[in-house]
């Protein structure tokens, strides 16, 4: 028992991986829609390529979309339009009208004539009136100004509907012009003060009835059937070799969608769901088998593989988030947002196998799988190879349009090829393209969020650090001169030699620009800026001296801290001299006290050693550009012996025994150190005899 928890406690890392990855398996496993899936791939324009295919049920044939928009728009456009009838405004306009025109004329109740005038006025009005609501007057909306003016309408009486012409009602205005003309034929009456009463009262009886309008059209929408027949079981669906025209496309489309929505609701849950898993297992496996052996750094540290589980992760979630959305196509999707975020941090190897990792997952379960896998893929390895280094905002955006040139295209030539002709090319798809490339713009402020979650850092960062403008290497220049030089030249022949064996270029070139920013406490007590000929380590001890030497590594720390450097640059500061000793005091020490007690310690830089290749370049890089400056005199033989002495010496020190570096890579490392430092003290080479 004490050695099982022993063993845990020891492996507790690869335990940690191991729960990272099941983890996600399963969430993966349970945003997979649990549906049988169709055994046979096809396309539109190719021959089918499978056994001869038997309808094994029943199925209805569904109708294309374009086909059940065009009928829905048809029904749309010849939709029945609604009016109804206001039963009360014919009494309530009567009764307004002789209210007011009463109180208008005035009648003397002696005046026996005055009386019958007031009758004979209010009978012509109360006549004409009725004659008008006879027809009805139409109140305008912004529905029945669509409509032309002979168009028939159905006007609802209580229950009972009836199909009437539009232009047969009057408008306020034709109802008064109605009502003009009508009173010209009576005699004895004031008719302007009847027209004007009248108009005052008019009341618009027949209105537009847009809730029986719209439930008769969706009653008519409803009643359109979504599919074009049936296909009996038994029946010869397609043959091995036919061509798979649109018609047999349709059926076949019709099968796979009622196949895979019968397999799903039958008893075989616990399959799909066993099948998928295994799926699923076999992919993240693949995926962590591809980091042991081409990215053992990475599968060593469970921060950077939660990083990148949770990227492929979050594109399966949003994937998966898509597809239940109507009328979204998963092309919106930014894929190549993986690829980009990858790459950033990485290298564009494991951002293309990110990539197709998280492609197959949801291919698997994407509409025409192969056609999604062809366009996806090409436009993420697209997206890698326009942007191998993101150094500035514009260039994100110059990739995102090669990419979608790259989707269009290729949509463009599977399109053609399935349809033979240009015109039934679905334009819409290149919307979807275009808004997939502007999501992937995101990457830019996500690099920089992710950067400060996970502690990354990226090549845009590394640039910002590069500039000989940032306020330490401007101090640097100011305050220690000789550091400052000696630092570009490290950084010169650092960046050559990591380029040339394989390795981030910028990293260590960034590294190196910063490794002695500590000689910044005390810049008088370096060689380098020593101008004046007055050395202050000719009144200290070699063990103070060493001290103030070796104190530099420690300053450098500090220093970086303050100005906030990301760690991985700290790093270069702690490891660019490892464990080895002050040369020039120890040697100084052993010589005038031979006899004396030495403690080697006081002498000795506190590490660590390298521990990436990047590092111990640099540790190279520094020490061989330093001693070159001691040189007398500067020849072939003189520079590769000095360059041979110190890496030999670093070597069997064991400063390299933490990191990736071969042997090889050393080899050709103190050839680029040779080259590099001939050419930079004009040494001509020397040419055989």
């Amino acid at each position: 028992m004490l050695n099982f928890f022993s063993d845990i406690r020891n492996n507790h890392e690869k335990l940690q991986r191991l729960v990272l990855f099941i983890i996600t398996g399963v969430i993966i496993v349970m945003l997979l829609p649990k549906e049988g899936k169709f055994k046979y791939e096809y396309q539109k324009g190719r021959p089918w390529s499978h056994e001869d295919l038997v309808a094994p049920f029943n199925f209805a044939i569904e109708k294309p979309k374009a086909e059940l928009d065009a009928e829905n728009k048809q029904i749309s456009d010849n939709a029945k339009t609604y009016l109804k009838l206001d039963e009360l405004a014919k009494t309530k306009a009567l009764a307004g009208f002789r209210a007011k025109f009463v109180v208008a004329f005035k009648p003397d109740s002696s005046n026996t004539r005055s009386l019958r005038k007031l009758d004979k006025n209010l009978e012509a009005g109360e006549s004409v009136l009725n004659s008008i609501y006879t027809k009805g007057i139409l109140r305008k909306t912004e529905e029945l100004e669509k409509l032309s003016s002979d168009q028939l309408v159905y006007l609802l009486k209580g229950n009972l509907a009836s199909q009437v012409n539009l232009n047969q009602f009057y408008t306020v205005q034709t109802a008064y012009d109605k009502i003009k003309k009508e009173l010209d034929s009576y005699n004895g009456i004031d008719k302007d003060l009847v027209a004007n009463i009248l108009s005052e009262n008019l009341i618009q009886n027949v209105v537009f009835d847009s809730e029986t309008t719209e439930l008769d059209l969706n009653e008519e929408l409803s009643a359109v059937s979504a599919t074009r027949g049936m296909i009996p079981q038994g029946l010869m669906v397609i043959s091995r070799g036919d061509m798979v025209d649109a018609e047999k496309y349709l059926v076949l489309e019709s099968l796979r969608k009622e196949y895979q929505s019968r397999l799903g609701s039958t008893g075989s849950f616990s399959l799909i769901l066993l099948g998928q898993a295994i799926m699923v297992t076999l992919v993240l496996l693949m995926l962590y088998m591809f980091m042991v052996k081409y990215r053992t750094d990475l599968a060593q540290n469970n921060w950077q593989v939660t990083f990148l589980l949770m990227l492929i992760l979050g594109m399966i979630v949003t994937s998966s988030v898509v597809q239940r959305i109507p009328n979204v196509n998963l092309y919106l999707v930014p894929f190549c947002l993986l690829p980009v975020i990858v790459r950033s941090f990485f290298d564009s190897r494991l951002a293309l196998f990110a990539h197709i990792v998280g492609l197959i997952i949801v291919g698997f379960e994407a509409p025409n799988g192969f056609e999604f896998m062809f366009l996806q893929l090409i436009a993420g390895i697209i997206s890698i190879f326009s942007l191998l280094s993101l150094q500035n905002r514009s260039q994100l955006f110059v990739s995102m349009f090669i990419v979608f040139l790259t989707y269009s295209a290729s949509y463009f030539s599977i399109a053609i090829m399935q349809e033979g002709d240009i015109m039934n090319i679905d334009l819409t798809m290149f919307m979807w393209f275009a808004g997939s490339v502007g999501l992937t713009l995101l990457a830019y402020p996500l690099i920089f969020l992710f950067e400060k979650l996970f502690g990354f850092i990226s090549e845009v960062t590394l640039l910002e650090l590069n500039n000989t403008n940032h306020k330490l290497l401007r101090q640097m220049a100011s305050e220690a001169p000789g550091t400052f030089q000696h630092s570009l030249q490290v950084a010169s022949l650092a960046e050559t030699a990591i380029y040339e064996i394989g390795g981030n270029a910028l990293l260590v070139r960034t590294g190196a620009l910063y490794h002695d920013i500590g000689k910044l406490h005390a810049p008088m007590y370096y060689v380098e800026n020593q101008v004046t000929g007055v050395n202050p380590h000719d009144d200290l001890s070699f063990e103070e001296s060493a001290k103030i030497i070796i104190n530099h590594v420690i300053k450098g720390i500090e220093l970086a801290k303050k100005h906030k450097l990301p760690e991985q640059l700290i790093d270069f500061i702690r490891t660019h001299h490892g464990t080895s000793t002050v040369q020039y005091f120890y040697k100084s020490y052993l010589s005038n006290f031979p006899e004396g007690e030495l403690d080697k310690e006081h002498f000795s830089y506190p590490g660590p050693k390298p521990f990436t290749k990047e590092m111990a370049v640099l540790m190279m890089a520094d020490s061989v550009e330093a001693a070159s400056r001691s040189l007398s005199e500067y020849t072939t033989d003189s520079v590769g012996k000095l360059v041979d002495s110190i890496i030999d010496r670093q070597f069997n020190e064991g400063q390299f025994d933490s990191c990736n570096i071969t042997l090889r890579d050393i080899s050709d490392v103190r050839s680029i150190f040779k080259k590099k430092l001939l050419n930079i003290y004009h040494v001509r080479m020397e040419y055989p005899s």
